[in-house]
C-alpha cells in the first residue's frame, strides 16, 4: 500500500481516470447530510485565505501562522492495468461518493468562475475536469466514470456549458407531473451556487434575514427539490475575481485528502471494510456486493460480465426512455417489527437466515453472510443466480401483484405481521414452482396456521424459533409441503400449537375481535372470506384491497344510545353478552369508507317516519357489491338482534374453516 497526501487539485490535475466499480453502489450522498457539510468545511478555508492575504499587506509573510489545513478524509485506489491509447485509470475502493462529489465541485466552480470577467481560474480548471488527450475510448475524457446508474447525468454535466442547461435538462415540474432531480444533479447544482454566493461575499450559512432562522443553505435546498430554474443566492452580476482565486487556493494548498494506492500483494476487501469513511454508512448488501465481487475480482472472473447478468437490476433502473437511474425500489425503507431497514437489507438479512439455518441479527447481515460464503468453496455465478431467484420470490411476497393465491397470501402474512416465515417461504420457492400443487399445500397450511392462531389470540412470542425449526424441516426433506404440515401439527400447547376446529370455532363465535385485533386485521381476515365465496358465477372474482375497505359493526358499537337495538329490563348478564357478540365476526362486515359512513349508526330494518320511509342499514347494503352484504338480504334476515348476530357468526365459520382448514 502506498499512501500518500494531496490536495484536490492535485488529485485531479492528474491525466487519470477514476473508476467506480460496477459493483460500488450509485451516488447516495445528500444535500443537508453530507454536500452542505462538504462545502461549509471548503468555504472555511477559502475565507481563512482571503484573511490572511488581507494581513499579509501589512505583516511579513514569514512572520505569519501556516494556516491550518483541513482534512476531507481518504480514497483507496487500485491501478488499472492500461493498453495503448487508453488514460490512465484508477479504481476507486473506498471514498467514491467523496471523489465524485469533488469533481462535481469542480465542475460547478467552473461554469461559476466563467462568469467572473478577465479570470484565469477557468482555464486552470479545464484540465482538471477533464482528461485532454486523443483516446481510443471517449469515455477516458471522464476524469470520474461512475457506475451505470451514474453516468447519462456524467455526460450531461460534462457537455453543459452552463447551470441553467442542466436545470432544463433536470427539471422537477412537467405540466402537473412532479418530478425528481438525481442526487447527482442535486449536489452539482448546490455547489454551483455555493460557489456563486461565495464569488459575491455571501455565506451559504448566514440567515437569509434577521428575522429569519432560515439560512441561505435552507432556502437554496428548497428551490433545487422544488423549482425549475434555481434563482441565485445574491446578485449574480457582482462577481469578485479575487475570491474565485481564493476559492481555487483553498482547494489547492488548504484542504488535504489522504490517497492510499494499493498493490498486488494488498487485500481491498479487508481494507474496504476497515476504513472510517466521512460518507453515508454502508448499507449490509453494499458490504456483500463488495464482499463478492471482489472475491470474484481476486479469482480472476469477469467482474463487468458477471454485475451485469446478477447484479445489476438490485442497483439500476430503467425509464420508458431507457434512461438509467438508482433502483430506489430496493433502497426504500420498509417497516419490520418496530424498525424500519431498505428493502435490499431486509431480503439479505432472510436470505442469510435460509442460507445459514441459524437466527441471525439484523445488525450481523454481512458479518452472517460472510462466515457462510467461506464456509465452503462456491462457484460465484451459480450463488448469485440463487441470490437473483430469491430476491424474486421476496419481492412477490412483500410487495403482491395480482390476485392469485400467492400475492393473497403476501397480503395475508403482511397484515398479520408475521415476517418471520419469509425464509421458510423462500426455501419452499427454491422446491416449487408457482403452478405445483404441493406449494399451495403449504402455503394454505402456513395460511391457516398464522390466522387461526391470531384470531384466537395466541402468542407470536416464539415464532422465531418456530419457523426457524420449519425451515431446517423444509431444507431437510425430499417432501417439503408434507414435512411443512407434519411440522405444524406436531406442536403443542397454546404457544405454538396449530389451533383445532374446535379451539377456532370457539374463539371466532365468542371473542371480541374487533377490540382485540387491529382493525386491519379483522379487514383482511373478513376480506378473505369475501375472496373465497366468489365463484366462477360471479361476473368477476375480483376483490377490493384492504386500504379501500373498512369494518362496519351492523349493530353499532353505540347500540346503548339509539332507541333501535335496547334490551329487555336492561339484564346486565345480556348486556355484558352483547358487548362481546357487537365485536365478534358475526356483527362485523366490510363497506368501502363513503358507503360507511353514509350507514352510520342507524337501524337495520326500514322505518316509517311521517309519511316517509327511511332506509335503514338493510336497505343501504344493497349498494354493496360484495357477497358478504348479500346476506342480509335474506327473507329471514329481517331484524338485527343478539340471535342473528350468532347465525351469522356460525354461517361465516363455516366459510372460515374451510379457508383456514387444518387437516
Amino acid at each position: 500500500m502506498q499512501p500518500g497526501k494531496t490536495s484536490i487539485t492535485q488529485l485531479f490535475n492528474a491525466q487519470a481516470q477514476y473508476l467506480i466499480p460496477v459493483f460500488q453502489r450509485g451516488y447516495v450522498w445528500a444535500l443537508e447530510k453530507q454536500v452542505a457539510p462538504l462545502w461549509a468545511d471548503i468555504e472555511d478555508r477559502a475565507l481563512k485565505f482571503i484573511e490572511r492575504s488581507a494581513e499579509s499587506a501589512n505583516v511579513p509573510v514569514h512572520a505569519l501562522k501556516p494556516l491550518q489545513k483541513h482534512f476531507l478524509g481518504s480514497v483507496v485506489l487500485t491501478p488499472v492495468t492500461g493498453t495503448f491509447g487508453r488514460v490512465a485509470a484508477f479504481e476507486v475502493i473506498d471514498g467514491q461518493q467523496r471523489t465524485t462529489t469533488l469533481h462535481l465541485l469542480l465542475l460547478a466552480f467552473r461554469h461559476a468562475a466563467m462568469q467572473v470577467n478577465a479570470s484565469a481560474v477557468p482555464a486552470m480548471l479545464d484540465s482538471l475536469v477533464r482528461n485532454p488527450g486523443p483516446y481510443t475510448e471517449k469515455t477516458d475524457h471522464f476524469k470520474v466514470w461512475p457506475t451505470q446508474a451514474g453516468r447519462s447525468e456524467m455526460r450531461a454535466l460534462d457537455g453543459a456549458t452552463d447551470c441553467l442547461s442542466i436545470c432544463q435538462q433536470y427539471p422537477v415540474k412537467e405540466g402537473k407531473l412532479r418530478l425528481e432531480r438525481p442526487l447527482m444533479i442535486q449536489s452539482y447544482l448546490y455547489l454551483y451556487h455555493a460557489c456563486l454566493a461565495f464569488l459575491q461575499g455571501i455565506e451559504l450559512g448566514d440567515p437569509v434575514s434577521e428575522e429569519s432562522d432560515r439560512t441561505h443553505s435552507d432556502c437554496l435546498i428548497h428551490d433545487i427539490r422544488n423549482k425549475n430554474v434555481i434563482p441565485a443566492v445574491g446578485d449574480a452580476v457582482l462577481l469578485q475575481p479575487h475570491r474565485a482565486e481564493a476559492l481555487y487556493m483553498a482547494l489547492t494548498d488548504l484542504v488535504q485528502i489522504m490517497t492510499l494506492t494499493l498493490e498486488a500483494e494488498d487485500d481491498p476487501q479487508v481494507i474496504f471494510e476497515t476504513l472510517n469513511a466521512r460518507g453515508e454508512p454502508l448499507l449490509a448488501s453494499d458490504l456483500v456486493r463488495n464482499f463478492v465481487f471482489l472475491d470474484a475480482a481476486r479469482r480472476g472472473q469477469d467482474v463487468g460480465s458477471l454485475y451485469e447478468t446478477r447484479w445489476r437490476d438490485f442497483d439500476e433502473q430503467r425509464d420508458q426512455h431507457q434512461t438509467v437511474s438508482a433502483n430506489r425500489y430496493w433502497r426504500e425503507k420498509v417497516r419490520q417489527g418496530r424498525i424500519t431497514y431498505p428493502r435490499i437489507d431486509l431480503f439479505f438479512f432472510h436470505y442469510t437466515v435460509l442460507r445459514r439455518g441459524q437466527e441471525t441479527k439484523v445488525s450481523h447481515v454481512f458479518q452472517g453472510f460472510k462466515d457462510w460464503w467461506q464456509g465452503e468453496s462456491r462457484d460465484i455465478d451459480t450463488e448469485l443466480a440463487r441470490v437473483v431467484q430469491s430476491s424474486r420470490h421476496f419481492r412477490e411476497l412483500i410487495s403482491p401483484d395480482g390476485d392469485d393465491y400467492l400475492a393473497e397470501f403476501a397480503r395475508l402474512v403482511r397484515v398479520l405481521d408475521v415476517s418471520t416465515l419469509t425464509p421458510a417461504y423462500l426455501a419452499l420457492r427454491e422446491r416449487y414452482s408457482k403452478t405445483d400443487p404441493e406449494l399451495k399445500q403449504a402455503v394454505g397450511d402456513l395460511a391457516s396456521y398464522i390466522t387461526r392462531r391470531a384470531i384466537c389470540g395466541f402468542t407470536t412470542k416464539g415464532y422465531n424459533r418456530i419457523f426457524l425449526r420449519l425451515l431446517t424441516e423444509v431444507v431437510a426433506s425430499d417432501t417439503p409441503a408434507e414435512s411443512l404440515r407434519s411440522y405444524l401439527l406436531k406442536l403443542s400447547g397454546h404457544s405454538q400449537c396449530w389451533p383445532t376446529d374446535a379451539e377456532f370455532s370457539e374463539a371466532w363465535l365468542s371473542r371480541p375481535v374487533y377490540e382485540l385485533l387491529r382493525p386491519g386485521k379483522v379487514s383482511a381476515v373478513l376480506r378473505a372470506v369475501e375472496l373465497a365465496s366468489r365463484t366462477s358465477r360471479q361476473e368477476t372474482t375480483w376483490t377490493p384491497q384492504i386500504e379501500t375497505l373498512t369494518v362496519e359493526h351492523v349493530m353499532p358499537q353505540s347500540w346503548q344510545k339509539t332507541t333501535y337495538y335496547t334490551l329487555p329490563d336492561d339484564d346486565q348478564a345480556m348486556i355484558a353478552a352483547r358487548k362481546v357478540a357487537v365485536q365478534s365476526f358475526g356483527n362485523l362486515t366490510l363497506l368501502t369508507q363513503p358507503l360507511n359512513s353514509s350507514v352510520s349508526n342507524g337501524p337495520f330494518a326500514d322505518r316509517i317516519e311521517g309519511e316517509n320511509t327511511v332506509a335503514g342499514k338493510r336497505t343501504k347494503f344493497l349498494e354493496s357489491l360484495l357477497l358478504l352484504n348479500a346476506y342480509f338480504q335474506h327473507n329471514t334476515v329481517a331484524k338485527w338482534d343478539d340471535e342473528e348476530i350468532s347465525k351469522r357468526g356460525q354461517h361465516l365459520l363455516g366459510k372460515a374453516l374451510k379457508i383456514w382448514s387444518r387437516p
